[in-house]
């Protein structure tokens, strides 16, 4: 079973051709959604659809059996190959920030070609699509996709991990993990990934108040705050990025009140490599942290919480079992995927 893997990674995106899970052939496409689709500043305006791109795209997917997208733009190919009447194709498209993205796209085809892409979703058993939190299941509910189709469990952000490029070497759990020298001072430290500039003041804040020092590190270039409680690294590929969550003290993952993004792939690979994640207590994360459990939540956008959980998990290792507890959700939603895959790409349709 040869399967596309549509990402806008760029380390992914240098991988080319690998083996993945349940003896799939993988690889990597030539185009982003990025490349087809380009957003109207409101949902409302919908959004600009790349034709020449889409075509290039469409041409692609001829060479497969099977797509895992990791946006849900995907419905853009998907409606266009099942209008023209191409041969049909498996598809597992895992959600993030759904109605944000979905909704402008569905807008503008409605306005192109007069049908809904999700209303032609629905009917089709060969679309299934992956969420990774509990409130993207509502949201595609609502949309009114079938219940049978949605698969939700933290494991569709291991197979997130699986399919990306060099994450199963990097993540194996006899892997040597040498910490890049431009990393050094990341070791036995608090570690912050992927933040926005909102979420940034908040931790600059609270590491202020606990007068820590906190490192961010991200896999594109950004422009942080200035602040002498913050280091900002250069981006490091993948295997640097694992060694250094290895090698921190916490991963901290700051958001906002209602969030449902929630950094999952990255919250799967400080357990998967026994590190503590400190995060903010909002619904998408308690899919993954049990307070006290398998990590610890604070309040979010609250500096003053924040300081004292980072005061607290630096100036005292965090109990073995909070670590343990992390590392066997983690172990479990990995042993899932063969299974996932299966289902999606290889058992006989209903």
């Amino acid at each position: 079973m040869k399967i596309l893997f549509v990402t806008n990674d760029r380390d992914a995106r240098r991988a080319g051709r690998m083996q993945g899970p349940c003896g799939l052939e993988i690889e990597v496409s030539s185009f982003t959604f990025e490349d087809l689709v380009r957003f109207r500043r409101a949902p409302a305006e919908g959004a600009v659809l790349n034709r020449t791109a889409l075509e290039h795209a469409l041409a692609e997917t001829e060479r497969f059996d099977g797509v895992f997208a990791e946006a849900p733009e995907a419905v853009l190919l998907d409606y266009v190959r099942r209008k023209r009447g191409m041969r049909p194709l498996r598809w597992l498209v895992n959600v993030v920030q759904l109605l944000a993205r979905v909704q402008p796209i569905r807008a503008s085809i409605r306005r192109l070609y007069g049908d809904d892409p999700l209303a032609l979703a629905a009917a089709d058993p060969r679309l299934c699509w992956g969420v990774t939190t509990r409130a993207h299941v509502a949201e595609l509910a609502r949309l009114g996709l079938p219940p049978e189709r949605i698969v939700f469990h933290p494991s569709t952000t291991a197979i997130q991990v699986a399919f990306a490029p060099g994450a199963a070497a990097a993540l194996a759990l006899d892997a040597p993990r040498a910490l890049p020298a431009s990393l050094a001072d990341v070791a036995d430290a608090a570690l912050v990934a992927g933040t926005n500039n909102r979420d940034l003041a908040t931790v600059c804040a609270a590491a202020e108040r606990a007068r820590v020092r906190v490192h961010i590190l991200t896999d594109r270039p950004r422009h942080a705050p200035v602040s002498s409680a913050v280091r900002d690294h250069e981006p490091v590929p993948l295997a640097a990025f694992v060694a250094a969550v290895a090698r921190a003290r916490l991963l901290v993952v700051p958001l906002r009140a209602g969030d449902a993004s929630c950094g999952q792939q990255t919250i799967a690979i400080a357990q998967h490599v026994r590190t503590l994640v400190l995060a903010s207590d909002v619904p998408a994360v308690r899919d993954y942290v049990i307070h006290g459990e398998s990590g610890l939540l604070v309040p979010p956008e609250d500096p003053a919480a924040l300081a004292a959980a980072l005061r607290g998990a630096l100036e005292a290792r965090p109990p073995a079992a909070l670590v343990e507890a992390g590392f066997g959700r983690n172990a479990r939603d990995g042993a899932l995927v063969p299974g996932l895959l299966r289902r999606v790409y290889l058992d006989p349709l209903g």
